[in-house]
């Protein structure tokens, strides 16, 4: 999804006092974005285009993001 589509997330969230940086920001869908902050997920970046979500029963996935 091209990232003018998609929700600006902070990793850590705002309300929690999360800094708004772009080390603490990355594009996600809407879906994803709404599985973080309703369904439990997290995630943290690894890299500028790669991102491991954490499920919440602890199970680990790494994405990376198209060029």
């Amino acid at each position: 999804m091209p990232a003018t589509d998609s929700d600006i997330d902070h990793i850590d969230d705002r309300a929690a006092a999360g800094p708004t940086t772009v080390r603490n920001q990355a594009p996600l869908c809407r879906r994803h974005h709404m599985a973080k902050h309703r369904g439990g997920w997290r995630y943290r970046k690894i890299s500028r285009n790669e991102l491991e979500w954490i499920s919440p029963l602890g199970h680990r996935y790494r994405v990376r993001r198209p060029p």
